[in-house]
């Protein structure tokens, strides 16, 4: 039963993982310690995954920088073949961005259920919610370089 504490995250066995050794050694193995072991297992790296960045960057982070360039590049370039790449960036980033918000928005939907899933307070609706932003912006950007 101590190979389960190798299922942890490796920063959560660095912290605990003793701990958790020495606490094994001293109980005998029962069913429900093994369920409570599970349970703290999928509980540690659901705090792992959600504390996780992007490239040292958190997504929030990331998605401010992509609107402040789809801003930056409509003030930049006036000439009509520059706007029309643009145009074309600017849809592509809208297209990807819709795409990754209503993906998100199915996987939590899956995950966590309906009423969590149209909350704001978890990660993934965070996510989902500023990919829409995104998308919101770069087809604002579209339709400015359109016109």
């Amino acid at each position: 039963m101590k190979w389960l504490i190798y299922l942890y995250p490796r920063s959560w066995r660095k912290r605990y993982g003793d701990e958790l050794f020495d606490l094994l050694e001293q109980k005998d193995w029962t069913f429900f310690l093994t369920i409570d072991l599970l349970r703290g297992i999928v509980d540690a790296w659901k705090i792992e995954i959600n504390e996780r960045e992007v490239f040292g960057i958190r997504m929030s982070n990331v998605l401010l920088l992509v609107g402040l360039i789809n801003i930056l590049i409509i003030l930049q370039y006036r000439t009509s073949q520059e706007v029309i790449f643009m145009e074309q960036i600017a849809l592509i980033i809208a297209m990807v961005s819709f795409f990754l918000a209503v993906s998100i928005f199915i996987v939590h939907l899956f995950k966590e259920g309906l009423q969590k899933a149209f909350s704001i307070s978890t990660k993934l609706s965070k996510m989902s919610l500023g990919f829409m932003g995104l998308y919101g912006l770069s087809i604002i950007a579209f339709l400015v370089l359109t016109n």
